[in-house]
Parts: C-alpha cells; sequence; structure tokens
C-alpha cells in the first residue's frame, strides 16, 4: 500500500510484482527446454487419452530442439505474466474518487457517489446511494489493507462481509418475483459466465441494475436482489 500525495494505491506490492514477472516466464523457459524429454516419458503411459502431439514433440532431438522448445515456453510464460497483471485490479483512493483499473479499463467513482464500502471473499465491493453495487472485482492480495485505505479517506466502511447477503436469492430461469425482462437479462447473463464472456457479463450486469436489480455470482449461478439503502 503506497501513500502519494494524499492518495492510496492498493495493489500488488514490488515483491509481488517481481514474481509475477519473473515466476511464469522462468518456468516457461525451463519446461520448454526438458519438454522433449518429458515428452518421451509421457508417451510411454497408457493411460494418457492424447499422445498424438506427446510423440510429435517426444522426436525431436538435440540441444537445438531443446532450445526452439525453451523459446515457446518462454513466449507462454510471457504471455502468462501479461495476463495476470491484465487481471489484477488496481485501486487508487483519494478523499474525492477511486479508480479501478482491471482488464485493461478503468472505471471511476466520486465520493459523492459511494454509500459504502467493504470486502466480501476477497472482492472490493462499492455500493452506490441507493444500495446497488457500483463495483465488485477481487482485490487479492491487497484486499486486508483496503479498510485502512478507505476509513483514512472518509469513506464509509461496511465490513469484511456483504451487509446485505442474507437478502440475496437464487436466480432461476423465469423467476416469478422478477419481470420478464429482468428475467431475459439474467438468462442472457448466466449463458455470458458459463462462456466465460466478461464483458458481456459486466454489461448484462449493468444493465439489470438499471431494474432497481443487483446482482452477484459463483461461477455461473445468480444471486440478486433488490436496492435498498444501507445503515453507516
Amino acid at each position: 500500500m503506497n501513500e502519494i500525495k494524499k492518495q492510496t494505491v492498493l495493489e500488488l506490492s514490488s515483491v509481488e510484482k517481481a514474481l509475477v514477472f519473473l515466476v511464469p516466464p522462468i518456468l516457461g523457459l525451463v519446461i520448454g527446454w526438458f519438454l522433449p524429454v518429458i515428452a518421451k516419458w509421457a508417451v510411454t503411459l497408457d493411460w494418457l487419452p492424447v499422445i498424438g502431439p506427446l510423440e510429435m514433440i517426444a522426436s525431436f532431438h538435440g540441444w537445438k530442439a531443446a532450445a526452439a522448445t525453451a523459446v515457446i515456453g518462454l513466449i507462454g510464460g510471457v504471455w502468462l505474466t501479461r495476463a495476470a497483471f491484465k487481471e489484477t485490479l488496481v485501486a487508487v483512493v483519494t478523499d474525492s474518487e477511486v479508480s479501478l483499473t482491471i482488464y485493461n479499463e478503468e472505471s471511476v467513482f466520486s465520493k459523492d457517489s459511494i454509500s459504502g464500502v467493504f470486502t466480501d471473499e476477497k472482492h472490493l465491493v462499492l455500493l452506490g446511494t441507493e444500495g446497488q453495487e457500483l463495483f465488485r472485482e477481487k482485490l487479492e492480495p491487497a484486499v486486508e489493507k483496503a479498510a485502512d485505505a478507505f476509513r483514512a479517506h472518509g469513506y464509509v466502511w461496511l465490513g469484511t462481509e456483504d451487509p446485505f447477503k442474507e437478502e440475496y436469492k437464487r436466480w432461476v430461469p423465469d423467476t416469478p418475483d422478477l419481470e420478464p425482462g429482468a428475467n431475459a437479462l439474467l438468462k442472457a447473463r448466466e449463458k455470458a459466465l458459463k462462456e466465460e464472456e466478461k464483458a458481456d457479463a459486466k454489461e448484462l450486469k449493468a444493465e439489470i441494475s438499471k431494474l432497481g436489480i443487483t446482482v452477484r455470482e459463483k461461477g455461473s449461478r445468480q444471486y440478486w436482489r433488490i436496492y435498498q439503502t444501507p445503515s453507516a
């Protein structure tokens, strides 16, 4: 947690960044170098369902082949590093606003639009003035520092669990308590979650919110509640 000019940044520490930056490429390089040897051993296992690609790799010989697979492993490790940084939330908290960046997208919320903040199963959650969820994303590992950061900048801290957790209901198709439009959006969002279409799921959540409904998920299972203003 770094404090610079009246702002608090919640992100990976320098050591954590270094590990994310170095470990995947190094592992990829090492695994790639030994991949032909590993493949030769793996093709001897009768229980492996697919051995065609392994047989091809096992046919490689010499240091040039090992060097080639090592380069491929290095490239894969670099890709994993880029993906890890892309999927890691960075939260910048000031006395006037909160900036949140993840998946190369930045969301900025003014302090006046936030009625409360809490963490829930390592997710950072911002509530709007009507009790709706403005934002919910995983903040691990900086989640443990969130309370001090938001309190220091004058935000209402609501604790380390969802204050509305008892009010959520499991969504099933054609839930009678919801209008047809909401059910249709939730059905579309369930499909997006199953297909791991994160951008579509986020967009559909925003559309559902316009109907006065806050939705959250566990895997592809969705839970919903009607807006309610939280107590500070």
